[in-house]
């Protein structure tokens, strides 16, 4: 804005006459910027109200289902040695409990390395002379080599058992290299050998050659590939001992070339599960979408995928021929099949989207029968739509542009399908599969594609070798071991094994701590009454919570003559003050507001209806469960729920507490209700939370709508500012053009004087 000097000859108050004659326009511009204010605020109450409708509706999902009902509890007569959980559907009653062993984890403790040892310590520092070496890691059946020579330091080994897949850790105030499995059970465990004698030896100089069960058994696996002379298994068993009983001779010769033929097998074999499983999926997707086109002519599967895929259908129509066609911001629409525009008047007998999808959807079998409030009605099964969808992205991925590495399998299911013997084709696939996946299986040792012959045939002859007496390995001195084992759990006398310290036995899940010894202890599951009571009891109070927030919102005073303050009105008042006057205005901004009301509205029926459960039909009242009333409730909490017996609540603790009698009479009755009225009351809230031109999704209230109305206003303010710059700036010329007038009638006036004299 330019700097004006007014009034100079006038002796006029310009700005003062200017703010005057602009006065009208400026409150204009006030009464607009005040009612976006106001509209911003009522966005944050609703966003605030909003959040708090979508944690409750996330709260009451669960309920819907049994699953989030616990109706037994157990209690163990030594919780020392472990604990348990009951579900459901545990059945009443004492149990002896046994454990004979829990489940660990394989650990190795090191030997004590040279006090100067440290992280940065290189092997040839700790007494290794060897070349290079290599180390074996087998963790949980899958095996890893680890090169080592001289000059590897302890921290990058430590590095490499790590990135096998174990933990493993150097520590330095105790000179010891500590390794452990990921996992506990027998299967997680790991072993650490040498595949040479470099190996083995750099092995022991890092305090780490200690003799294992799982090492023995790693040995044993690999030893079943040795062959002898004569191409036949070179050990056939093992004496009381442990030392391997040999056939012959071993022939490394003859174990590599076995080994060639195995790796190369090994490929083959990986190759035909991954194409062939992707083939499988492949086929089983094109005959699931093309069963369901089946039930749609040409024309209709076009519309069918279309729709399925359209972000909004609210604003999409359908015409006659199966054109789909969407509404613009101007409320014209567009073709989509050729973005031509068209006026709406055109598309009169047009269908709307949704219709038209619920109808392609009950034609294409997408619908399913669902029980609402007593009543069966047909839904769209969501798990079709989107089992349909995934199909057709399967589809699109496989057969990309027709001409890659596909197409002779996309034809030859194609083919299988018009012929009617695609489920043959699957199962021959399938057949390839299993057996290729089979034979991996049975050579898991092999899976690694670092591995080659040569190096395997040297894991085989050091296995060998040891097993047969031939190579004695140099052991650590102070290295211990830990061997991983399962849990052995006996529950009344029968023996569960589990790799972890948790099993899952009729309904029970026991988690052992320590084992017992020849002791049995007791465990005891009886209905869980309290557990559910105070379930109950939490939904309502978050319940309450809401409903009492809303009924408050709802009913709050009016603010008639409150507007927010300008600049200059704020600047009048004290900051407590401006607080005040601001919060008695977003207190009322929902008082009476039409969509809270129906939502209260909907909120309160889903309490007063009557669920059913197994034979009879409850409601709350049947369990003592009720408001007080507006007579007898506190200020806005008329619809909020009291438990009758309720020791926390003074209003109706001395009442019969039925609930707790239902509970302990008939816990399945209560669920069943309590599942009828969750699932009411998420239908409920699922329905107000559903998109529509006027809101979006999982929203209670038209976000679109104010979002454009502050959009209006926001357009509206500029142009009225934009209108009192422009005046302003017309009235301030005018008097620029007086000033000037004036100054020039009083130069002619001076000079005159002078001319007279004067």
């Amino acid at each position: 804005m330019p700097i004006r000097i007014t009034g100079l000859n006038s002796g006029l108050d310009t700005e003062a006459l200017v703010s005057e004659l602009v006065s009208a326009y400026r409150k204009k511009t006030e009464k607009y910027t005040k009612a976006r204010t106001k509209l911003s605020w009522k966005q944050d109450k609703w966003k605030d109200l909003n959040t708090k409708i979508k944690s409750f509706y996330n709260s009451i999902s669960s309920l819907r289902f049994s699953t989030a009902y616990n109706l037994k509890s157990a209690t163990v007569s030594n919780s020392t040695k472990a604990t348990v959980k009951a579900t459901s559907s545990a059945i009443n009653g004492m149990y002896t409990l046994q454990i004979k062993q829990t489940a660990k984890s394989g650990y190795l403790t090191g030997g004590r390395l040279k006090s100067d040892t440290t992280s940065s310590s290189k092997l040839s520092d700790l007494g290794y002379t060897g070349g290079n070496g290599t180390i074996s890691v087998n963790v949980n059946g899958k095996t890893s080599d680890i090169a080592v020579s001289g000059s590897t330091t302890i921290s990058e080994f430590v590095d490499s058992l790590n990135k096998a897949g174990l933990k493993a850790n150097y520590d330095s105030a105790n000179q010891r290299i500590f390794v452990a499995s990921s996992e506990t059970g027998s299967k997680a465990d790991f072993s650490l050998t040498g595949t040479d004698a470099d190996g083995s030896s750099a092995l022991a100089k890092l305090g780490l050659s200690v003799k294992s069960a799982a090492d023995t058994a790693n040995q044993k696996q690999w030893a079943e590939y040795a062959l002898n002379t004569s191409g036949q298994k070179y050990i056939t068993g093992y004496d009381s001992d442990g030392k391997a009983i040999t056939n012959g001779t071993y022939d490394a010769a003859a174990t590599q070339n076995n080994i060639q033929a195995l790796l190369q097998q090994m490929q083959t074999s990986s190759t035909t599960v991954t194409n062939d499983s992707a083939q499988i999926a492949y086929a089983k997707a094109y005959k699931a979408v093309n069963d369901v086109d089946k039930q749609l002519n040409a024309t209709e599967q076009q519309e069918f995928k279309a729709l399925l895929y359209e972000k909004d259908l609210s604003k999409i129509k359908v015409d006659s021929s199966g054109v789909l066609y969407e509404e613009q911001a101007d409320g014209s629409y567009i073709n989509k099949s050729d973005n031509s525009s068209v006026p709406a008047s055109s598309l009169t007998g047009a269908k709307s989207g949704e219709d038209r999808l619920k109808e392609l959807q009950q034609k294409a079998g997408f619908m399913k029968s669902e029980t609402q409030n007593g009543t069966t009605v047909q839904v769209v099964d969501s798990d079709k739509v989107n089992a349909y969808k995934e199909n057709m992205n399967t589809i699109a991925s496989y057969e990309g542009d027709g001409t890659g590495a596909n197409a002779p399998a996309v034809a030859a299911v194609q083919a299988a399908y018009n012929a009617g013997t695609i489920d043959n084709h699957i199962s021959g696939l399938q057949t390839n599969v299993d057996n290729a996946q089979k034979f991996l299986n049975d050579n898991k040792l092999l899976d690694n594609a670092s591995f080659t012959d040569a190096n395997v045939t040297a894991k085989i002859t050091n296995a060998a070798g040891i097993l047969d007496g031939s190579i004695t390995p140099e052991y650590s001195e102070g290295a211990t071991r830990v061997n991983g084992q399962d849990a052995i759990i006996y529950v009344n006398d029968a023996e569960y094994v589990s790799t972890t310290n948790d099993v899952t036995v009729n309904g029970m899940t026991i988690s052992a701590l320590d084992a017992t010894g020849d002791e049995k202890i007791s465990v005891t599951v009886s209905n869980n009454v309290d557990g559910l009571y105070d379930k109950i009891k939490g939904v309502l109070k978050e319940y309450n919570e809401l409903i009492n927030e809303m009924t408050k919102l709802y009913n709050a005073d009016t603010a008639k003559g409150y507007e927010p303050l300008t600049s200059e009105e704020r600047d009048a008042l004290s900051d407590s003050e401006i607080e005040d006057w601001e919060k008695k205005i977003k207190d009322s901004l929902l008082r009476r507001d039409d969509t809270l009301n129906s939502l209260i509205n909907s909120m309160t029926s889903s309490m007063l209806q009557t669920y059913q459960s197994g034979d009879q039909k409850y409601s709350f009242s049947s369990f003592g469960i009720h408001t007080l009333g507006v007579l007898y409730s506190d200020d806005n909490e008329q619809n909020a729920l009291h438990i009758d017996g309720d020791k926390d609540n003074a209003l109706v603790s001395g009442n019969a507490d039925k609930l707790m009698k239902a509970l302990m009479d008939d816990p399945d009755g209560v669920v069943g209700f309590m599942q009828g009225w969750a699932d009411s009351l998420y239908t409920t809230i699922n329905k107000k939370m559903q998109s529509s031109s006027m809101s979006s999704f999982n929203v209670v209230y038209n976000d679109k709508e104010m979002a454009r109305e502050y959009s209006d206003y926001t357009t509206t303010i500029n142009k009225w500012e934009q209108k009192l710059q422009d005046i302003e700036d017309s009235y301030y010329k005018k008097f620029a053009a007086m000033e000037s007038a004036l100054a020039q009638l009083q130069a002619q006036q001076s000079n005159l004087a002078s001319m007279l004299g004067m």
